[in-house]
């Protein structure tokens, strides 16, 4: 599942994930910018549409899930509480299931429907201001 918004008409193209290493000592360094960044960083990029991949910078792995994981345990610690504990329940007892491969295609097909209402909820919302 990919974080990269679809352009609008007008917008520019989509831009290359960001690529983002994992070092031993934890620390998470973005090679776009040559800088260092926290997982609020890379929870700010999410909001903003912008993508991005993160891989062990020694062996190369690929921790993007991990990493996203991270984010919203650390988002919930922080009482921002989005994930009902019965939805938590409910993907919980979903592991394992014999039809646990259909839930990631409903899932991104949930969301996608929920930030296509969103937005179209904001631009009715500019155009009665």
């Amino acid at each position: 599942m990919s974080g990269r918004q679809s352009p609008q008409a007008g917008e520019q193209k989509a831009l290359p994930p960001i690529v983002v290493k994992k070092y031993a000592n934890r620390r998470l360094y973005n090679t776009e910018t040559s800088s260092y960044v926290t997982l609020d960083d890379l929870a700010a990029m999410v909001r903003d549409g912008r993508d991005f991949v993160v891989y062990d910078a020694k062996s190369g792995e690929d921790l993007t899930r991990s990493v996203l994981t991270q984010i919203i345990v650390e988002q919930e610690g922080k009482g921002q509480n989005l994930l009902p504990t019965t939805v938590l329940r409910q993907l919980i007892g979903l592991y394992g299931d014999n039809l646990q491969s259909l839930v990631p295609r409903y899932l991104e097909a949930a969301m996608a429907s929920f930030s296509q209402q969103q937005e179209q909820m904001r631009s009715e919302e500019h155009t009665s201001e």
